[in-house]
């Protein structure tokens, strides 16, 4: 998978014109703000868990059972 997305952007930076560098940088700031709004759900807090989309790519998503197990599991009320 990296090579075919190391290839995709070394064209995007031929054809653009622009450093391999600042591709991957526009290619993964993306990704680093999946990231950050993920992180910056708190767990007792449902509403902080956020849908996100990315166009063309998907939508990532925490369902209502993964955030009352997270939440449930921090205060020592889920049976192993």
């Amino acid at each position: 998978m990296k090579k075919k997305s190391d290839k995709i952007i070394k064209d995007l930076s031929l054809r653009n014109n622009i450093p391999v560098k600042d591709v991957e940088q526009i290619v993964n700031s993306q990704f680093l703000f999946v990231k950050n709004v993920m992180e910056s759900a708190v767990k007792d807090e449902v509403e902080t868990f956020k849908t996100i989309k990315l166009l063309s790519f998907g939508k990532f998503l925490a369902n209502d059972k993964m955030i009352n197990h997270i939440i449930k599991s921090k205060n020592g009320n889920i049976s192993k």
